[in-house]
């Protein structure tokens, strides 16, 4: 563990309950706001790969972290298997970061292994975060599998 430089300490996954290890992803980047942020993420994009809004990190997050699978907003029984990671991130101001600060909103690059869920695909394009209600989240299997039997 460090501190960041704004001197916060960090705070790991493993330091947070597991019913709330998960991120969720509020809606797919529209082109004008791509403009805006784009200087915070790579100018290339992998083809399984979007941009999304994203919400509030419980943790931070590095990007070496798989997720395993993707659930509408409050029902993880509906979940589906897939496997994703986060490529980069950024946020309005479009300063890369190297990680996923906990406690903060944030615009990632994500790469969906194998093709992107129609969970996925199917959310809006939107400007901002709180555009769309109905959001999907991604998480990995333990966590999956803990939510399912709590919900």
């Amino acid at each position: 563990m460090g501190l960041r430089k704004v001197g916060r300490p960090m705070l790991s996954e493993a330091g947070t309950s597991t019913d709330e290890r998960y991120i969720w992803l509020e809606g797919r980047v529209s082109l004008s706001s791509m403009e805006i942020i784009k200087s915070g993420l790579p100018s290339t994009r992998p083809p399984d790969a979007d941009v999304f809004f994203v919400g509030l990190a419980y943790a931070d997050i590095p990007f070496t972290k798989r997720f395993d699978v993707v659930f509408p907003k409050g029902r993880p029984q509906d979940g589906v298997r897939c496997v994703c990671r986060i490529i980069a991130a950024t946020q309005e101001f479009g300063k890369p970061f190297p990680e996923i600060p906990h406690g903060w909103k944030t615009i990632c690059m994500i790469q969906f292994t194998g093709g992107m869920p129609h969970l996925v695909r199917q959310l809006p394009v939107v400007d901002s975060w709180y555009q769309n209600k109905e959001w999907v989240c991604i998480c990995d299997e333990a966590t999956w599998d803990y939510l399912k039997k709590a919900a």
